[in-house]
């Protein structure tokens, strides 16, 4: 870059900087309206990996070693995780006796539940 380019540059980032300031200023006297962002939307949320460990279990109906769980996610709902931190999630929710159980060595299943 040339010294012509740099000072067009360096200009064109001031002109920028002294509109955002102007319409500040005409907001704040109310001449011009606040642009408002849009309302987050509610609803749907995003499945937690847990989620979709549980729903691949459910639909597998036996337990599963992480990395084949792993593969599961990738191929059913495009989720690419760390092995290691699938596996410590998936651990944590086994030993809080929450959805799963493991069976062995990084490998997990669902509780079963008497009814």
């Amino acid at each position: 870059m040339d010294r012509d380019d740099v000072g067009k540059t360096v200009l064109q980032v001031m002109e920028t900087v002294l509109e955002l300031e102007l319409r500040a200023v005409r907001q704040a006297l109310g001449e011009e309206p606040v642009a408002t962002t849009r309302p987050r939307r509610r609803g749907a949320r995003r499945q937690s990996i847990i989620d979709q460990s549980v729903q691949v279990l459910t639909a597998e109906k036996r337990a599963l070693h992480v990395v084949e769980l792993v593969g599961l996610l990738r191929e059913r709902f495009g989720r690419v995780t760390d092995r290691d931190t699938l596996s410590s999630a998936l651990a944590k929710k086994a030993r809080q006796g929450v959805l799963l159980r493991q069976t062995a060595a990084a490998t997990f299943g669902l509780l079963e539940v008497n009814r």
